[in-house]
């Protein structure tokens, strides 16, 4: 099971293909930093588990808890690995 973006901070759409994004962070000590993300849409998260060798992939939306400007929904993703 994993979660990330289910589009980007700001209310940009999630990528058509499997294509890794710089992602603006913080470090526990307060830094300005970047984190790589894939914020992909549902469907190519789907396709890629599925090629990678995942079995009964399934994708879950949880919408944002709040509407400010840099929220985003989550997708909650779950796949079993082939044995």
């Amino acid at each position: 099971m994993l979660s990330t973006l289910a589009h980007y901070l700001g209310g940009a759409p999630a990528e058509p293909d499997v294509v890794p994004a710089e992602i603006a962070a913080r470090t526990p000590g307060g830094e300005t930093t970047t984190m790589r993300r894939w914020v992909l849409q549902e469907h190519v998260w789907t396709k890629a588990l599925d090629e990678s060798g995942f079995t009964g992939v399934g994708v879950d939306t949880l919408p944002s808890p709040t509407d400010a400007p840099r929220s985003a929904a989550t997708l909650l993703i779950r796949a079993v690995r082939r044995a």
